[in-house]
């Protein structure tokens, strides 16, 4: 023991002189890697998969939806933060313009089956621009949005889920009539969460939020098809639970899961909080369906790309756990678990198919997707859009007082950031 005792303090006063150090056994082959996401069900699920991960020290940040975005870039901006941020589909181009982001394009052709990839989802999670070949994420999640309604209130009514908008109205007042909330979503102005709420009804009521080829807004945003939309949601509001212009997701899975509500919409990727009668009371009494169109039929597109941070210490282990997450096993994993994958083969398996009462009528809904600005000013415009949107639909504003609010805001951005491009 003396002897071993000796060799060591040697040791120690060569590593002292030479000025090198000495690390940890196996501590230079586990090296910690971490991500950011916002809080919702895949985030816990994918932390919970990533514990199972034999080659790094996996540690995923699941922060609130309203400070997603302001953490990712506040980090950006000190050039630290998460290995692998997960960013929503319309960050990525303040993320790509501001050169926080790795191109991936290469490295994805090399290690993943692109071919397997829903096109739509490595376009709207990672090409920057659109239509340039150039990819920035990796497909983590995709998502949309999904009606979910109480099978046996519907059933007392002779209801069948409604096929448009109007319909969904009609029956949303029927159940009011009879002393239950008919309709509740999340018209909360935080995040993006009324304006993902209300776009898709614009665009199935034939109206659109900008003209991307010529930066416009005014005259295609505040027309008669939008004030339609606004009406449209105004009246839904009204048939909705005490304080829904506030709801954010939790309420909105509570006016289900309480039984005070015939029917809300929500993304997919909370399809797991109403299966369960230990978290959802009326779990045994809640079905599952496509959104629904009205002169069109669009769905807001939901989901998400996870990024090689400039200013990862990492990148080559970060790329490792990208791949080892898109391996088949993890997919298949990641799929029966309650997320939703972007690879083909996987979305078409029996094991994605019956996850879940809910992943059966995913497939129908991804195909009719729909996606917002992707621009470097996507958090200014948002801004403008929530705001006034949020009081419109709860009859604090005019419908075309705040369409021409939005639209004379946002393009005096747009204006101002591309007035040379026209």
């Amino acid at each position: 023991m003396k002897i071993l005792s000796r060799k060591v303090g040697l040791l120690a006063v060569l590593v002292a002189m030479l000025g090198l150090t000495i690390a940890p056994l196996g501590a230079q082959d586990t090296p910690e890697l971490s991500i950011v996401w916002f809080a919702w069900p895949p985030c816990d699920l994918l932390d919970t998969i990533t514990d199972d991960y034999p080659d790094a020290t996996v540690t995923v940040t699941c922060v609130p939806i309203d400070q997603w975005f302001d953490q990712i870039f506040l980090d950006f901006a000190s050039q630290g933060g998460a290995d692998l941020p997960i960013l929503d589909s319309q960050f990525m181009g303040a993320a790509v313009a501001g050169g926080h982001v790795v191109n991936l394009t290469d490295w994805m052709g090399e290690n993943l089956p692109l071919d397997d990839y829903v096109p739509a989802a490595l376009s709207a999670y990672g090409e920057v621009p659109v239509g340039s070949g150039d990819l920035y994420a990796v497909p983590m999640m995709t998502d949309t949005r999904m009606l979910v309604y109480r099978t046996d209130l519907f059933e007392e009514k002779g209801f069948e889920p409604p096929t448009s908008w109007t319909e969904l109205l009609s029956h949303a007042q029927a159940f009011q009539a009879d002393g239950v909330s008919g309709f509740a979503t999340h018209w909360n102005p935080g995040g993006d969460l009324v304006a993902t709420t209300w776009n898709h009804i614009l665009w199935s009521f034939g109206g659109e939020l900008w003209d991307p080829e010529t930066y416009t807004v005014e005259g295609v945003l505040n027309t008669e098809e939008a004030v339609s939309a606004i009406e449209m949601a105004n009246a839904l509001w009204q048939t909705a639970p005490t304080g829904a212009g506030s709801f954010g997701f939790d309420e909105v899975v509570g006016a289900m899961c309480n039984g005070s509500t015939a029917m809300v919409e929500i993304w997919y990727g909370f399809g797991g909080a109403f299966t369960s009668t230990e978290s959802c009371e009326y779990a045994d009494r809640i079905g599952f369906a496509v959104v629904p169109g009205e002169e069109e039929h669009f769905i807001s597109l939901g989901g998400m790309g996870i990024s090689l941070s400039q200013y990862s210490e990492n990148p080559e282990a970060a790329l490792a756990l990208v791949a080892w997450l898109q391996s088949d096993e993890v997919q298949e994993r990641w799929a029966s678990s309650g997320g939703f994958p972007a690879r083909v083969s996987v979305l078409e398996s029996e094991a994605f198919q019956n996850a879940a009462p809910y992943t059966p009528s995913f497939a129908e809904a991804f195909q009719l997707v729909k996606d917002f600005w992707n621009l470097p000013e996507y958090n200014t415009l948002l801004g403008i859009q929530q705001e006034y949107l949020n009081l419109a639909i709860t009859g604090d504003l005019g419908a075309q007082e705040a369409l021409d609010l939005i639209a004379a805001e946002q393009q005096e951005l747009l204006d101002e950031a591309y007035g040379e491009e026209e």
